[in-house]
């Protein structure tokens, strides 16, 4: 009995649900099921229902996760509309390919899946079918991107053959592979329990005693790098690099580098994100005008610093869409999308993505571009803890990591 358009809009939300789930199995089969159950929709409204579906299906975290995260200010049918808004935008690559040539369906599938990785819908690009590619062909690289590409539109322009090729390649790919990259014994993740550390007032205690734990882990920690999560520190500023001074100086006599997540206040934009640059951005916060003055938007950077041996700052290229990315507001951190996505480290060449860099696949795939020697993942998920968000990130990272064949590690704050 076939099954009718309705069913399949029905089993694409069921698809959503399970691939929240964060499960390997569960979006290699939204993989290999969602291109059948879009695009051989009989209309095109069907076909944009069913890929909303899935995508509101994925995302329902999103819509807790934001209450939490988008703070007080924010309803919690504001933030049911930024899950939704999210799927219906994501849906749209789907509804604007649809066809009823068979000849065609060979090349629109794949390209909805593109449209839906590169910016600007790429901005937002949350849940992409594509991050299966990791578990489809592991070790594989670019060549395995490319093969999910492929197959995903000969599933649907060949169901029954496009299908079984498809899944016996995949299946050769992971007998062939030897098993994950193994993380690299001289570097360290290390996560913390700060709670929400950088969002809302925070006590200059509070603050002082996370800094003193910091310094403490790093330099008991025996690696040589040693990686903390996003914005532990809430505000890196002249006076901070002052008080890590003697921790710092410890750190570089032992040969380490430390990662610290961090908020450097911003009030003058940074044309050019080098480290003299970013030493004056650090200056001129710390001379900024005293806080009695006419309260204005907050404007600042998410950053990894880098401190040790080595010392610099990494910007976060793409911060979460609205809540810390404000294009239509002022204040917030900006987004830095032509910054670099490697640092060298060391003797590595580390691709940093910091917390919501790693659900959206652009940063991965622009990171893959440099050849990087090992992914680090920074991310602050004290206001996710009840949602699968956290397992989500773990999970794009893994998948990234068996398709590049190269090492990662995660640090989180809860």
């Amino acid at each position: 009995m076939k099954i009718n358009h309705t069913m399949r809009c029905l089993a694409t939300v069921v698809l959503g649900l399970a691939v929240s789930s964060a499960q390997p199995a569960s979006i290699v089969a939204a993989f290999l099921l969602l291109p059948a159950f879009i695009f051989l929709q009989p209309y095109r409204r069907s076909c944009y229902a069913a890929a909303t579906g899935y995508y509101a299906g994925a995302l329902w975290p999103l819509a807790v996760g934001a209450k939490n995260f988008f703070g007080p200010d924010v309803s919690a049918v504001g933030a049911i509309a930024f899950w939704l808004v999210s799927a219906i935008l994501l849906g749209l690559p789907y509804a604007l390919l649809w066809t009823d040539k068979t000849r065609q369906l060979l090349w629109r599938p794949p390209a909805a899946l593109l449209i839906g990785v590169i910016p600007p819908l790429g901005l937002i690009g949350f849940a992409s079918p594509l991050t299966a590619s990791g578990f489809l062909f592991p070790a594989c690289s670019w060549a395995g991107l490319a093969l999910s590409l492929v197959g995903n539109g000969l599933i649907v322009s060949h169901p029954r053959t496009g299908f079984l090729s498809f899944t016996t390649v995949a299946l050769v790919a992971n007998m062939l592979h030897s098993g994950d990259p193994k993380p690299l014994s001289d570097w360290q993740a290390i996560d913390t329990h700060f709670g929400a550390i950088s969002h809302g007032s925070v006590t200059p205690l509070r603050e002082y005693l996370a800094a003193l734990a910091i310094q403490e882990q790093a330099g008991a920690s025996s690696a040589r790098v040693v990686v903390f999560p996003e914005s532990v520190v809430p505000r890196w500023t002249a006076s901070t690099d002052l008080f890590w001074k003697p921790a710092i100086d410890t750190l570089r006599r032992d040969g380490k580098i430390v990662l610290i997540g961090a908020l450097i206040p911003e009030s003058l934009p940074l044309s050019n994100p080098d480290f003299p640059g970013a030493i004056d951005l650090l200056r001129t916060a710390h001379e900024a005008q005293p806080v009695y003055r006419q309260a204005e938007p907050y404007s600042y950077r998410n950053v990894a610093i880098i401190r040790g041996t080595q010392s610099g700052i990494f910007f976060q290229r793409v911060p979460v869409p609205i809540s810390v990315w404000k294009p239509f507001s002022r204040g917030g951190a900006p987004l830095h999308l032509g910054g670099p996505a490697v640092v060298e480290l060391g003797d590595e060449r580390a691709a940093l993505l910091i917390c919501y860099e790693q659900v959206i696949p652009w940063t991965v795939l622009t990171a893959a571009l440099s050849h990087p020697t090992v992914f680090v993942g920074m991310s602050n998920d004290h206001w996710a803890s009840r949602t699968p968000i956290p397992r989500w990130q773990a999970l794009c990272l893994r998948a990234w990591s068996r398709l590049f064949w190269v090492p990662y590690l995660l640090a989180v704050n809860t």
